[in-house]
């Protein structure tokens, strides 16, 4: 019996899944499929993780963990441990544990070790930022920083989290740094420009905050807000939503609907 499908293999499966059964992602039926190939393939920890991933897409947190401790159990290696990993921290929202994944993680993987797109570094940073440890948070958000320095690319929503940082330690113009940073990458990002507006109206730049305010409302209309592939499913820490502009400093629900 088939242990572990190559990824020629897991494409076909996962066609005849997606194409040839035209179901859904999130159905019943989907779960049906998946069921079908694990009776077939019981060890294969693919069919384990695929079954997850979309319950978590519906905020099964509990269900869906089930499924993917299955597949840890089966896979010898650390990809699935990484994806769980993950899952604690944006999905889940248990920072202590996903700490511990990540420090399991770094311990056997180093300080390369990389899922969906960010050093493990990025992922504890906030982990830690929403435990309020945002000095620990401070360390881990620049070693992602550093991270990408390596490899030639800094990612915007690294640079927005050290401002966010910044931000809650009350060093308003560090955080205003960052922010102007991370639009230089990104310069649409309705997120960076409400916090750096909140910036500028705590050190008294109240036109200035407010006129900003109502330009990152306006890209938030626009759409140009967090484009993380799993930021469709689940908000991320600090991701702005349309109340918060509706609430913020010195404007009223009337002013910014």
């Amino acid at each position: 019996m088939i242990k572990e499908l190559d990824g020629a293999q897991k494409k076909i499966f996962l066609e005849l899944i997606t194409n040839d059964a035209k179901v859904s992602l999130f159905s019943i039926q989907h779960q049906l499929y998946l069921d079908s190939l694990i009776a077939i393939l019981p060890k294969e920890p693919f069919f384990w993780q695929q079954k997850a991933m979309p319950l978590f897409k519906q905020k099964k947190y509990e269900l869906g963990m089930k499924y993917l401790d299955k597949a840890i159990e089966l896979d010898p290696t650390d990809h699935y441990r990484e994806y769980r990993a993950f899952i604690k921290c944006v999905f889940q929202k248990n920072y202590s544990e996903s700490l511990e994944e990540f420090n399991y993680l770094t311990k056997i993987n180093g300080d390369d070790g990389v899922i969906m797109d960010h050093p493990y570094s990025f992922w504890m940073g906030l982990c830690y930022l929403q435990l309020n440890e945002f000095d620990k948070a401070k360390n881990f958000i620049e070693k992602s920083i550093v991270f990408g320095q390596k490899n030639n690319f800094v990612n915007p929503y690294e640079l927005f989290y050290l401002g966010i940082i910044e931000y809650e330690k009350e060093n308003y113009q560090n955080a205003i740094n960052n922010f102007n940073k991370s639009l230089e990458q990104y310069e649409n990002f309705s997120d960076a420009k409400y916090y750096k507006a909140l910036s500028l109206l705590n050190l008294n730049k109240k036109e200035e905050g407010q006129i900003l305010l109502l330009e990152a409302n306006n890209d938030f209309k626009n759409g140009f807000t967090f484009n993380e592939g799993n930021s469709l499913y689940e908000q991320f820490p600090y991701q702005v939503s349309n109340f918060m502009y509706m609430f913020a400093t010195g404007y009223q629900k009337s002013e910014i609907p």
